[in-house]
């Protein structure tokens, strides 16, 4: 596990990071006055709400509430983790992540495995060139047509025949055995992979973490992957996306396949974009990381009934993970052929019109639902309602399940508001409990969001965080029974202690904490109600309503005091006179924001101020 990144890094990777360049390379921005305009890249959209504020170093959409820094804007666009989103803004900027000692232990706890495959991996490319029994393998790739030139860049390399080769090459097996490499069984050692040619796998960032190998001749099994290592987890990795990303950044299409050759006879034949997935059906994981890597993808599977139900698998893990501005694509080929037969059968350019003509993946999912299902019968209706809850409760709100929700209304002559409450387990007792909200955004934080003192002083805080300076001493709103008022006094702590602080760096700065998701949602529903004019003003009128709300908690606690028996006469003088000077702090405050008060009401109110904690 890496260390925790300090938050001086966090904050000087954001003060040195421009955002508008980060979201331009995603999203086509234009000015809009000091801001810039773009149609949201989070929901489905005609007109641009989605705004960037080079100021504040933020973005924000006024459609769906979509609000953060540029390290929140690549975990939700390019569904980066947020150490990926750091380093990948360090890097641009010039900067390296400082590891703590946790993260340094880690690093020097898996370098002998990263240094163990990387001297297999050349062991066995230099076997496909020297070794010789390597013949049957560079004639069974012959036969394949892969070229020698395609090999190089997939790094195919040939395990010996024999029970030691990789073995003997080593000082020290222990960290070829941990990675996977070397077998220890019955207190005997030996390579794990023999007399087959191998598939290096790569990493995001290009490091060998494991192997494929097939056989050269006959045997079983056909092919042979690494085992799980700490430095290889199969669910979690992509065979062929390096190569992808290498050779173009950010590739136009994915096509995913079932198999190593079908990655490497793709890209023999020119076509781009190959990748596929270890052995198991497309996980979670694997799905969120191909969908951040290309705006589309193409899931191409063979046709018989193993091919069918790898598709679906894969299509039931990538749905919830699927945003509106990704297109996604089923291809099933004609049953008994698979991509390496196909395209060197019939051609690049017939292959990719049939890429071209893929069935969307919405299509895709609801006919195989739909399957055995007669939609010209109530009952035919019903089953395939039932069929489809359960996949369909996995979805998040959104453009997908939306969409989703549309068509299985249409199939099944069902209105969608009846879907969306089976989905949500509420019945039929809700028929008519309002309209359903619009299907083109979530629902928008400015109007979900009650408005109080305390959201309006944080949003403020959030929009300008110099605001701060004006507002008095933060612990006067400690231990105040008033909802927000603890993150209140954070944020004026944390701006008053960095009078330079940014809006981004602030929402940073309450990463993982119970705060993260109000911080967003307050700044988000703000920026609409921010009118130009006199910010500070604004804010100490804001701090002015809480400060009425603590002396009117405070009346309502002092009468129910009073109120108690068996009170001893000094304890009820005191709480008597107490109680009248609220009322009197309350009324002062009232003549105050009428402009009617008198310099000595002023002093007296600021004793009672003063008195109050205030």
């Amino acid at each position: 596990m890496a260390g925790r990144i300090p938050d001086e890094f966090i904050d000087e990777v954001l003060q040195r990071t421009d955002i508008v360049a980060v979201i331009g390379e995603r999203v086509p921005l234009r000015p809009a006055g000091s801001n810039y305009k773009a149609r949201c890249p989070f929901h489905d959209e005609r007109t641009p709400s989605f705004n960037v504020n080079p100021e504040r170093q933020t973005y924000h959409c006024f459609g769906c509430g979509a609000h953060g820094t540029a390290i929140r804007f690549l975990m939700e666009h390019d569904r980066m983790e947020f150490r990926e989103a750091i380093e990948e803004l360090a890097g641009r900027v010039g900067l390296e992540i400082p590891d703590g000692g946790g993260a340094r232990r880690a690093a020097d706890e898996y370098a002998p495995l990263y240094r163990a495959l990387a001297h297999a991996h050349q062991f066995f490319r230099d076997a496909l060139r020297n070794h010789p029994a390597r013949q049957s393998a560079v004639e069974y790739l012959r036969r394949r047509g892969i070229s020698g030139e395609v090999a190089a860049r997939f790094g195919l390399g040939f395990a010996p025949p024999g029970w030691d080769n990789l073995l003997r090459q080593l000082d020290d097996p222990r960290p070829a055995i941990r990675a996977g490499l070397i077998i220890e069984r019955e207190q005997k050692t030996y390579d794990r992979f023999r007399d087959r040619i191998t598939f290096p796998i790569h990493d995001r960032r290009g490091r060998v973490v494991a192997f494929g190998a097939r056989v050269v001749c006959d045997g079983e099994p056909k092919y042979l992957n690494s085992p799980e290592t700490p430095v290889f987890h199969k669910g979690r990795e992509v065979y062929g996306l390096y190569q992808a990303l290498q050779a173009e950044r950010r590739p136009g299409r994915l096509i995913v396949v079932e198999g190593y050759m079908d990655v490497i006879a793709l890209t023999q034949q020119g076509i781009p974009g190959a990748v596929a997935t270890l052995g198991t059906a497309t996980t979670a994981e694997q799905a969120t990381l191909l969908l951040r890597s290309a705006d589309e993808l193409v899931l191409c599977f063979d046709g018989d009934d193993a091919g069918r139900s790898a598709a679906l698998r894969a299509v039931e893990n990538l749905l919830p993970v699927l945003q509106g501005d990704r297109e996604v694509r089923v291809l099933l080929l004609p049953e008994g052929s698979d991509p390496d037969d196909l395209v060197r059968s019939e051609g690049r350019e017939a292959f990719e019109a049939r890429l071209d003509a893929a069935t969307p993946v919405i299509e895709f999912f609801l006919a195989h639902l739909g399957e055995e299902c007669d939609l010209t019968t109530v009952d035919g209706r019903a089953r395939l309602l039932e069929r489809a809850s359960n996949p369909l409760r996995r979805l998040p709100r959104g453009i997908v399940r939306e969409t989703l929700i549309g068509q299985l209304a249409e199939l099944t002559r069902t209105e969608p508001e009846r879907i969306d409450r089976i989905l949500e387990g509420r019945g039929e007792a809700t028929r008519n409990q309002g309209a359903a909200q619009p299907r083109s955004a979530p629902r928008s934080p400015e109007t979900s969001l009650q408005r109080t003192p305390v959201r309006h002083a944080i949003a403020l805080l959030l929009q300008q965080p110099q605001l701060a300076a004006y507002a008095g001493d933060p612990d006067r709103f400690a231990d105040r029974d008033i909802p927000g008022l603890d993150l209140l006094q954070q944020l004026l702590e944390l701006a008053r202690t960095e009078p330079n602080i940014t809006t981004a760096r602030v929402l940073e700065r309450f990463r993982d904490t119970p705060h993260e998701t109000p911080l967003h949602r307050l700044a988000a529903w703000q920026r609409t109600a921010m009118a130009e004019g006199d910010h500070q003003q604004e804010l100490q009128d804001a701090l002015m309503r809480i400060e009425e709300q603590i002396i009117h908690n405070e009346q309502k606690r002092l009468v129910r005091e009073l109120e108690q028996e068996e009170r001893d006469e000094q304890t009820m003088d005191l709480e008597q006179e107490r109680l009248r000077q609220a009322t009197r702090l309350q009324l002062l405050m009232d003549r105050l924001k009428r402009g009617r008060i008198s310099a000595d009401e002023q002093q007296e109110m600021e004793e009672l101020r003063a008195a109050f904690r205030l």
